[in-house]
């Protein structure tokens, strides 16, 4: 990874982790969050069904749709703790060892065009474990998404010892 001159990161967020938390949108302080547009149109097949996975892509759907009152979602808006969002619409080139009709490979040739620009490390964000093994294999940082298990204050975590 390229260092910037500063420690924000671009992470894509792919549509599995938006359907596994819906406020996951909200979770990267201090970076900005790109969601290609092969993540909407996945999302859209969701929204009509029933369940937490319907609701989860209506909330991100209505989310974005009123960011667009803060400014255009291709630019990116800012929203709360320095956060930025943006929904990238440009296509990208498919290597020729991937399937280009696949969403998962689509987003990957978002991720590896960010890449390219070296002005933030980008990570891929995403549940999907063959995801992030085909991520790695191209070069791209790929992560689980954790915000369950993200603890904010030092205190709360384990010291591995307790008083009795």
């Amino acid at each position: 990874m390229s260092k910037s001159s500063t420690s924000r990161k671009t992470f894509i967020v792919d549509t599995s982790v938006l359907l596994y938390d819906k406020c996951s949108i909200h979770s990267f302080p201090g970076n900005d969050v790109v969601i290609p547009l092969t993540v909407l149109d996945e999302l859209d097949r969701f929204k009509d069904k029933p369940g937490l996975l319907g609701e989860y892509a209506r909330y991100v759907n209505r989310y974005l749709d009123d960011l667009r009152q803060e400014g255009s979602l291709h630019d990116g808006v800012k929203i709360q703790h320095d956060q930025t969002i943006r929904v990238d619409i440009d296509i990208h080139p498919i290597p020729d060892s991937l399937d280009g009709n696949t969403g998962d490979n689509r987003i990957i040739a978002t991720a590896l065009a960010l890449k390219s620009t070296g002005q933030n490390p980008v990570v891929m964000v995403t549940k999907d474990i063959n995801f992030r093994v085909k991520c790695d294999s191209l070069g791209i940082y790929s992560e689980d998404y954790y915000k369950d298990r993200i603890v904010h204050d030092k205190s709360e975590i384990y010291s591995g010892q307790v008083e009795v």
